[in-house]
């Protein structure tokens, strides 16, 4: 799968689920040819019927809809809601619901022109109890995550081409990287890798789930012993209880090495970012967990842009607010029953 870095793009940081939802209502309202969505959790609820509604009535306008939702992560889903999606005239897919692997991705774009992409799933829960992170991107990007989708569809869907996507004066260049069908499941750990490696500065770095593997682990530890200051925000708890476990069996090693943990003690923080120095920003679905390493499909972009760089700086000063950092000498007062934990946590995070 080609990752080639596009040109001509304008990108909008989305920080809460009020800003994302509102968003893609306008982007959604507004399409004339064609829209193209892939998302692993879609709720029956408020938010989800309200974009569900709007897909209908543009079906019924002409617009070309096209969906694809995981089954596992949309299991909640009941025949009813997708009788209603069908009935529309939209183009529906329940992605592979006794596979292994996951379609993890949120994509969806509107007339190859307006794409968005991020942490956020579509559901009322994200709204209020999470904390996270979305791009809305205009420009050349956006005919790559159309091409993304394609793949994942199983046929070329984009009704742009390439050269006819909207320019934007802000010339940013965005790298879109897919994980799973046609390409390498490991292509957006590897990028991951390759950022963390040639790093000065610093590497910050949130994710909700935290479970990487070696050569990872290997490259932070190696980009704070050259100086660089690596900082990484965590949540305090989690909505998978072994991956949790395991997270906090990488805290210790990781202080020991000169790098800052913090956990966030307000809502759950799902946002999936990372800083390198001033110039790469990065923004998508990928965990840093075996999962999303080896077995699910992802998407994520490295945007190249010190104005992002800068916003995406002081959301994480921001969150450090609700945080606490991971103390060493703390940390050896924990109980025998959490370093057990922990340690089955360690052992089984491969699997989960």
């Amino acid at each position: 799968m080609q990752n080639n870095i596009t040109l001509n793009n304008r990108i909008k940081l989305l920080l809460n689920g009020s800003e994302t939802f509102r968003a893609l209502k306008d982007a959604l309202t507004k399409a004339e040819h064609c829209i193209n969505l892939e998302y692993f959790s879609f709720h029956d609820d408020e938010t989800g019927n309200a974009l569900k509604d709007i897909l209908a009535e543009r079906s019924r306008k002409g617009v070309k809809v096209r969906m694809i939702i995981d089954a596992v992560g949309s299991w909640r889903l009941n025949r009813k809601f997708i009788r209603g999606i069908e009935a529309s005239g939209i183009e529906f897919r329940m992605f592979r619901p006794f596979s292994f692997h996951r379609d993890h991705r949120k994509i969806i774009t509107v007339d190859g022109t307006t794409g968005f992409l991020g942490g956020f799933n579509i559901g009322d829960v994200y709204l209020r109890q999470w904390r996270d992170t979305h791009l809305k991107i205009y420009g050349g990007a956006v005919s790559e995550l159309d091409r993304i989708f394609s793949g994942m569809w199983g046929a070329d869907v984009r009704t742009f081409k390439k050269n006819q996507c909207s320019h934007s004066n802000d010339d940013v260049p965005v790298r879109i990287m897919a994980s799973g069908k046609g390409g390498n499941f490991r292509a957006i750990a590897d990028e991951y890798i390759r950022i963390i490696k040639s790093a000065k500065k610093r590497i910050w770095i949130t994710t909700p789930y935290f479970a990487p593997d070696e050569k990872f682990i290997n490259a932070l530890i190696s980009a704070s012993s050259r100086g660089a200051d690596v900082r990484i925000i965590i949540p305090s708890g989690s909505n998978h209880m072994f991956i949790s476990w395991a997270s906090q069996s990488y805290i210790d090693p990781l202080i020991n090495s000169g790098i800052k943990i913090f956990t966030y003690q307000d809502r759950f923080i799902h946002a999936k970012t990372m800083i390198a120095d001033d110039h790469v920003a990065s923004v998508g679905t990928a965990n840093l967990d075996a999962l999303s390493f080896e077995i699910n499909y992802e998407v994520q972009a490295f945007v190249y842009s010190t104005k992002l760089v800068k916003e995406l700086e002081a959301v994480f000063v921001k969150d450090l607010e609700n945080c606490t950092q991971e103390n060493i000498e703390i940390r050896k007062k924990r109980p025998l029953s959490s370093r057990l934990k922990e340690g089955i946590g360690r052992l089984l995070s491969p699997m989960l």
